[in-house]
């Protein structure tokens, strides 16, 4: 088998010397309206092994990316209550939940995922659309469970900011606490 990253023969989907270079990521945040949204990579650093999420290795491949990145965030991150983690619409594609997958890497004592709370109404995809396009085409995301405690948004991208600002403003609006949204990738330039 070849490394997805780096092309060099391994046994594993990321080969060990690609796992070294991935653990030191190069995280940054954007600020979108007042709602910070911190990420690990750049879009273009890790696009490959993002495009495997349409793919059967994908569950994989973005489990060991999740233990690379928001497994060690969980280890290093406090607050003084229990926080939930809740993934951007968590629906199962390709037998599995790409972000869903990302969510359960973070679970600990005070950082609980809940699995299937915040869900797209609208199907539409947004891979490669304007920004004008998505303003059009809102996910008009529902929250389907209750949620007491303060919330971390997961995605795997950050590309406009769009749905990242829709969820938030929806559990604002239903009277939810999110501190903050955790993305793998930035995809901005």
């Amino acid at each position: 088998m070849r490394c997805l990253k780096c092309g060099s023969f391994t046994f594993k989907f990321i080969c060990k010397n690609c796992k070294r270079v991935l653990s030191e990521f190069e995280s940054g945040y954007r600020d979108i309206d007042g709602f910070k949204v911190y990420s690990f990579y750049k879009y273009d650093d890790i696009r490959s092994l993002i495009h495997s999420k349409h793919q059967m290795h994908g569950h994989f491949v973005f489990r060991e990316l999740a233990k690379l990145s928001f497994s060690k965030f969980a280890d290093t991150f406090k607050f003084e209550s229990v926080v939930n983690i809740i993934a951007l619409d968590d629906q199962t594609s390709s037998g599995y939940s790409h972000t869903a997958v990302l969510a359960h890497s973070m679970k600990s004592e005070s950082l609980k995922p809940i699995y299937g709370a915040l869900r797209a109404t609208n199907k539409v995809k947004y891979s490669g659309k304007t920004l004008e396009f998505r303003k059009n085409n809102p996910r008009n995301f529902k929250l389907l469970k209750e949620i007491s405690n303060p919330i971390i948004l997961v995605d795997d991208i950050i590309t406009t900011g769009s749905s990242m600002k829709e969820a938030k403003n929806l559990l604002l609006s239903c009277g939810k606490l999110p501190l903050f949204g955790l993305v793998l990738a930035d995809a901005r330039e």
